[in-house]
């Protein structure tokens, strides 16, 4: 039997930051997504109020400087929008925020938001989950940040 050596594989795992954008989300929506998120395998961190048990950024700044994935919560676009995609800055919402908002589309390699159709907790956390796993590859997430700088054009 031929002795094989076994090499050690150097993975860089890339791990998502999240904002979670409550600013005018229902409080209800944000409890029932909680235990969901504790379980996601990104870094999640809140702007705004109404949830105790995630930690909070300290401000939008700290926020545009730190997140891959900005989700926005509530039934209108903030007026800082354009700031986030401006900063390649990946965004989850609802369909129909933004009128050139389009689904990324993995085999087509084509978007630029990840988007849900309402704002019910299985929703909302079936378009975070499609987002982390699109973020393990590098070369497609550099392409739809740069897809998601249009939306800042035509705002």
């Amino acid at each position: 039997m031929a002795k094989t050596k076994i090499q050690a594989l150097k993975l860089k795992v890339r791990i998502p930051k999240l904002i979670l954008d409550v600013r005018g989300a229902d409080p209800r929506l944000l409890e029932e997504l909680l235990p969901a998120l504790e379980n996601l395998d990104a870094r999640v961190r809140v702007l705004g109020t109404g949830l105790k048990t995630l930690s909070h950024t300290f401000s939008l700044e700290e926020a545009l400087e730190e997140a891959h994935l900005w989700v926005f919560l509530g039934d209108k676009l903030p007026k800082d929008f354009e700031m986030i995609v401006e900063r390649g800055i990946v965004p989850v919402m609802k369909e129909g925020l933004h009128h050139d908002a389009e689904n990324y589309n993995p085999v087509e390699e084509h978007g630029n938001a990840f988007l849900f159709h309402e704002l019910s907790a299985w929703q909302v956390y079936g378009s975070i989950v499609r987002a982390v796993e699109n973020f393990a590859f590098s070369y497609d997430w550099e392409n739809l940040r740069s897809q998601g700088r249009c939306l800042m054009e035509r705002a």
